[in-house]
């Protein structure tokens, strides 16, 4: 029924594998849990020993990096039911994460014209981090990466996110990710805009993962750069591509 996807770059997932796998043993439904590896660096201890003999799981450690978007399509490829979710590996689902996207199938089920993708969302603990130097990604994380689903479904395609989205897999092998650029940033943007485009319904459930992954104050601002590059690039290769800033600079172009 559900082939949970969770590409790892220098991460341990491995509480999250724990959690997942909990959640899944209490449902007794059909749930596959494949774990990518995508070539971290020898650099951390990323949990791999352990995930290499843990139970229940396919993981995977791939010998050349793929990058985010041809991670996702490889595993879209090669999970084996009809219904995918994929996640970001910083993400920390509710206690009932599961139980809701297995409510979520049943109800597309039920239905002829439920969407082919749904988004959870994203949350940021309602704590100030301790550390000053992850205060900044925190902020902002809390002011423009997790708006609610009703403002989610009032933006429709343009509140796509990739870090907690359930799809059906053949629509994923149908229209993979694109993978002809490989910078940082925005290339779930472009692929939820161009779903769009061919009359594929995004829908929004409010089933949001916490986002653990905060950053120093120089890798996040690094990273937003980078994004915002990838995003020039992008808008270039496709005109109709839209998101706020992108609107802010034709707006006012000076």
């Amino acid at each position: 029924m559900l082939s949970i996807c969770l590409p790892v770059y220098r991460y341990d997932v491995r509480p999250l594998v724990t959690e997942l796998l909990r959640q899944a043993e209490e449902l007794e439904e059909d749930i596959e849990i494949l774990v990518y590896d995508d070539a971290s660096p020898e650099d951390g201890d990323w949990g791999r020993e352990e995930l290499r003999n843990t139970s229940g799981i396919r993981y995977v450690e791939l010998t050349s990096n793929l990058g985010r978007a041809a991670i996702r399509n490889k595993m879209a490829r090669e999970a084996s039911n009809k219904y995918l979710l994929l996640m970001d590996s910083d993400g920390w689902p509710s206690e009932k994460f599961l139980w809701l996207w297995m409510y979520n199938i049943g109800e597309r089920e039920a239905m002829t014209a439920s969407p082919s993708i749904t988004v959870g969302g994203r949350n940021y603990s309602p704590t100030l981090p301790e550390d000053p130097e992850l205060r900044l990604h925190w902020w902002y994380g809390i002011r423009r990466e997790s708006p609610t689903q009703k403002q989610r479904t009032e933006m429709g395609a343009l509140g796509f996110q990739s870090n907690n989205f359930g799809v059906e897999r053949q629509v994923m092998l149908q229209h993979p990710f694109p993978e002809t650029h490989q910078g940082y940033g925005h290339e779930d943007t472009l692929w939820g805009q161009q779903l769009a485009l061919t009359g594929i319904f995004i829908g929004h459930s409010n089933n949001p993962v916490i986002h653990l992954g905060l950053e120093p104050n120089d890798v996040f601002l690094s990273k937003q750069r980078q994004a915002i590059r990838n995003l020039a690039l992008l808008k270039k290769q496709a005109p109709h591509l839209r998101t706020r800033l992108i609107d802010l600079v034709e707006r006012y172009p000076r």
